[in-house]
């Protein structure tokens, strides 16, 4: 999630994933920590690792910040297995994660460069927003009335799968919303996965690819504009 300071990039990520118990959420990482918390994610313990300001990875030796970056980016696509500091020789078992972060357009910028050459761009859905009215959160305040983030309601299947049920028309619209990432790839296995669970989740394949089409506004050349609301018992009271 690329926005600009004060834009809920934290709160949006916490809110969004306050139920899960196997989401991950941390303020910072280093090579030794994920080392210490790997066995959490091969055991399925943890699924997600969050962070609500992945800058903060990269305000340590540039050394450091650029193995721990190729940990995490393993971990994304085809798994972890060792540190460079384990014996290379020993049986171990891979871990992988959705990694979900955000980050200020100036750390993008800075960095995009050299995620598009060595690969780590092309592992994520890059997306880009801004409120649509900045001053929102600072009257929110000075009303002392509740901004409404959604509700996270976590349903899984009984048998803990959801099937692959997109179509080929689907498959081609949902090609369509990702022209503008910087790769295809894996962010279009991301996004048919995202359309599945979305399926599933709605028993309704139109609200389904709806819910993607208005998501994939911050996904294109410019940053979706995100509109902020009172919490639904604050507009009560406001009535």
């Amino acid at each position: 999630m690329v926005a600009p300071p004060g834009m809920l990039k934290s709160t949006f990520i916490k809110n969004s994933l306050i139920c899960y118990p196997d989401a991950l959420r941390l303020a910072d990482l280093n090579v030794q920590s994920l080392n210490y918390i790997k066995s959490s994610f091969i055991d399925g313990k943890y699924s997600t690792l969050a962070f609500g300001e992945f800058e903060k990875i990269y305000q340590r030796n540039p050394a450091t910040a650029s193995n721990l970056e190729g940990q995490l980016k393993a971990m994304v696509e085809e798994g972890f297995s060792k540190a460079s500091f384990e014996d290379q020789r020993s049986t171990t078992f891979e871990s992988r994660v959705l990694l979900i972060g955000g980050i200020t357009p100036g750390c993008h910028q800075r960095m995009m460069t050299r995620w598009i050459s060595d690969g780590f761009a092309r592992r994520f859905l890059w997306c880009f927003y801004v409120l649509d009215d900045p001053t929102a959160i600072v009257e929110a305040i000075h009303n002392w009335k509740s901004l409404y983030f959604g509700k996270s309601v976590k349903e899984t299947p009984n048998n803990g799968l959801i099937p692959y049920t997109v179509t080929p028309a689907e498959s081609t619209l949902v090609r369509s919303l990702i022209n503008y990432q910087p790769a295809m790839e894996t962010t279009y296995v991301l996004m048919k996965k995202i359309a599945c669970v979305l399926k599933w989740r709605h028993k309704s394949a139109r609200k389904a690819m709806g819910i993607l089409e208005d998501f994939s506004e911050c996904l294109g050349e410019k940053p979706a504009k995100v509109i902020l609301d009172l919490d639904p018992r604050e507009r009560k009271k406001k009535k």
